[in-house]
């Protein structure tokens, strides 16, 4: 009956293999730190987030976590194509019978790729759990924008260069989904094979969308690489909707020489979704990621995630597929160090994390980050491809 039970969840988990979703965001935990990964070690107030199966294992009778955070991920140059598009049109604006200020404009037309995007994120989070039930409020915002451009015709007067320029726009989309969940994890003994762990959510769900077409060039004036940020906070239409989450979490115990835990959540798997003001169909379809934690020493955890599914974002044709890891050096009880990296399967790119916790047993303040290897320009200043930060205020009795 016990295996037919883990058996039954797992396949439940793989009937959605074919799905996209959202980004899987890293929430609270340490687990940006340590490259993203927590479906395996969560058994707290953020498991309802990361995996509602590690509330059978929880070790706290009551654990509450605060967090938040907020990243920007230029590495596609988008940002820095807007402006070099502002620069160029505003010298062609000027003297638009300049040959080298047309073949300039033209140039910086031909540069921007149908593959650029910018991509904005931010969560926030209040959880709570209690013995092996768990609740809270939980809220992501996924934010980006691809340009869309027609090759300038230098041979043209100027009125027609108008005309082709007024063609160019970008696509920018965002949802910013809170999620208000209870979740419960059962405990089973296998036997020799361990415990495992089963989890459920239930979970009311708001969502706030937004969908533009903001035209880059317009009567005189051009679009800026800061308005494409705030392009996605604009006409946002919001509703509500619900979701269910399983998750399944499995400690083999004495068939491994150290304690390992395997993780598997499956996330929004009767697959919600909003609409935008404009009639566009925001789909918050299942996400499947899973997980695996060692612990090598009693002062060291190693772990590692990984999107089984490729998952769509709100970028039109960007997928993500992230895989990441760490370790955890815990050598004292009010200190822990965390490092690691993810990079993303799908798509070029990824990032270094540190972070670190201190406090006492029953308070600590988790503060976390990410940061690209890679060098990008936006609002004509440099910045890191990718960079995110995260910081976390923790409770636990």
């Amino acid at each position: 009956m016990m295996k037919r039970s883990v058996i039954a969840a797992f396949a439940i988990l793989s009937l959605c293999k074919s799905g996209y979703a959202l980004e899987f965001q890293a929430v609270g935990d340490g687990a940006l730190g340590v490259g993203g990964a927590g479906v395996a070690r969560s058994d707290g107030a953020m498991s309802p987030y990361w995996n509602p199966a590690g509330l059978a294992f929880a070790k706290k009778t009551v654990s509450v976590s605060l967090t938040a955070a907020a990243g920007l991920k230029p590495e596609k140059k988008l940002a820095e194509d807007i402006d070099n598009l502002s620069t160029t049109y505003k010298a062609w604006n000027n003297n638009q019978s300049n040959t080298t200020a047309i073949n300039n404009l033209a140039n910086a037309v031909a540069n921007v790729s149908a593959s650029d995007n910018l991509r904005v994120t931010a969560n926030t989070a209040l959880g709570a759990q209690v013995k092996q039930f768990g609740f809270g409020v939980f809220g992501t915002f996924e934010g980006g924008a691809v340009p869309h451009t027609v090759p300038v015709d230098t041979t043209n007067p100027p009125g027609s260069i108008t005309t082709s320029l007024n063609n160019d726009y970008v696509t920018t989309r965002g949802i910013a989904l809170v999620e208000a969940p209870i979740s419960y994890g059962y405990l089973l003994d296998v036997g020799k094979l361990g415990h495992v762990g089963l989890g459920i959510t239930g979970k009311y769900l708001y969502g706030e969308v937004t969908s533009e077409n903001p035209k880059i060039f317009n009567n005189g004036t051009v679009l800026s690489s800061k308005d494409l940020t705030k392009d996605l906070s604009r006409n946002r239409n919001g509703s509500s909707s619900w979701g269910i989450d399983l998750g399944v979490m499995w400690k083999p115990e004495a068939l491994l020489p150290i304690p390992v835990t395997v993780g598997l959540i499956g996330k929004n798997l009767n697959a919600p979704s909003f609409s935008a003001k404009n009639g566009d169909k925001f789909n918050v379809d299942p996400q499947i990621r899973a997980g695996v934690a060692a612990e090598f020493a009693s002062w060291l955890d190693v772990v590692a995630d990984i999107d089984v599914i490729k998952n769509t974002t709100v970028v039109p044709g960007l997928k993500s597929q992230l895989l990441g890891g760490g370790a955890e050096f815990h050598p004292f009880q009010s200190l822990k160090l965390r490092v690691g990296g993810y990079t993303d399967l799908s798509e070029s790119g990824g990032a270094v994390t540190a972070g670190l916790s201190v406090g006492a047993p029953m308070i600590y303040l988790d503060i976390d980050g990410a940061y690209g290897l890679g060098t990008v320009k936006y609002d004509n200043h440099s910045y890191p491809s990718e960079a995110k930060v995260q910081c976390s205020l923790n409770l636990a009795f």
